[in-house]
């Protein structure tokens, strides 16, 4: 049992240094976010700045409750240290359980919203392409987005005079916006509507533009009319976008989960250490040690011991 005891003890005592360092590097990871949030010019536009200055509080937060943990290892016997850091790790890991539990499911409702090539979504599923809408139409406005043919063509008929070909290229006013475009051009928009898969492109882009169970769309005559607007630009590249944010769904959702496991863990480990850890017994004085003591006390030496003399105290 004793073996036992310490090594639980030693356990718990690790765990609790390693969530202390934890919790430092990630305060300060998410102080650095909302900084930037409140910094880069796409990020001021996707999270706004009452979300950047809430985030950068829960660091400062998360950083301040660190510091106990360092006083919890450093000061062991201090239960008032260790209690106030064991009720913040429930806390985060009741949190991190439950962003787990959405993350899963939004990323599910994702998967499913892209096969249904986002028509009639519902419930969850809306939720989710709801969160995609308002991303794309909020970096259409910033960026003074427009599609153009990046082709010049040389009609030969004047019917064909309304006509657009592909590839169509997105082009932004906003030149801090010129990573964005270049990467959706590159990603999808220059590749669509080519002759290998134009049939399969264009019956897609029509069923995803003309639903509106979701996002109403804009009555555009021609395919370069309907790419001239944010549902128009989506609905050609849904699937690039749905794979974009599944992708950090995915590395969220299993990050989420580690990190619910861990705080349970470190949770479990303050219980021990607050409710079941004992303090080392002191070491038993021996019985030559016990009969020094009262000379020792005096200033005075004991008499020299005979080999099987009884010790007795003055």
């Amino acid at each position: 049992m004793g073996c036992c005891a310490d090594l639980f003890r030693c356990s718990s005592l690790s765990l609790l240094l390693i969530s202390a360092l934890f919790y430092t590097l990630l305060g300060a990871g998410i102080v650095t976010l909302g900084v930037l949030a409140l910094t880069l010019p796409w990020a001021k536009i996707i999270v706004p700045d009452w979300y950047a200055g809430v985030t950068i509080g829960v660091g400062a937060l998360i950083l301040f409750v660190a510091l106990f943990g360092y006083l919890a290892f450093c000061r062991k016997k201090n239960k008032c240290s260790i209690s106030i850091y064991m009720l913040f790790c429930l806390l985060l890991c009741c949190t991190t359980v439950a962003s787990t539990v959405v993350l899963f499911r939004y990323s599910d409702a994702l998967h499913l919203a892209k096969e249904s090539k986002f028509v009639n979504v519902t419930d969850w599923q809306r939720e989710a392409s709801e969160s995609l809408k308002e991303g794309v139409e909020e970096i259409w406005e910033e960026c003074g987005a427009s599609v153009y043919n990046s082709d010049s063509v040389t009609y030969t008929d004047e019917s064909q005079v309304d006509a657009d070909k592909p590839p169509y290229e997105l082009r932004c006013t906003n030149s801090d916006f010129d990573d964005v475009a270049e990467s959706i051009n590159d990603q999808c928009l220059e590749a669509a509507f080519n002759d290998e898969n134009f049939d399969e492109d264009n019956t897609d882009f029509l069923e995803c533009y003309t639903s509106s169970s979701w996002w109403a769309p804009e009555a555009r005559s021609s395919t370069l009319g309907k790419l001239n607007t944010p549902k128009g630009v989506f609905c050609a590249c849904y699937e690039e976008f749905a794979d974009f944010v599944d992708a950090y769904f995915f590395v969220g959702k299993w990050v989420s989960f580690g990190f619910a496991v861990f705080f349970g863990l470190t949770f479990l480990g303050c219980c021990y250490l607050c409710c079941c850890s004992k303090p080392a017994a002191p070491a038993r004085t021996s019985q030559q040690e016990y009969a020094q003591q009262p000379y020792a006390q005096h200033g005075q030496q004991p008499p020299p011991q005979q080999k099987g003399a009884t010790i007795l105290r003055p």
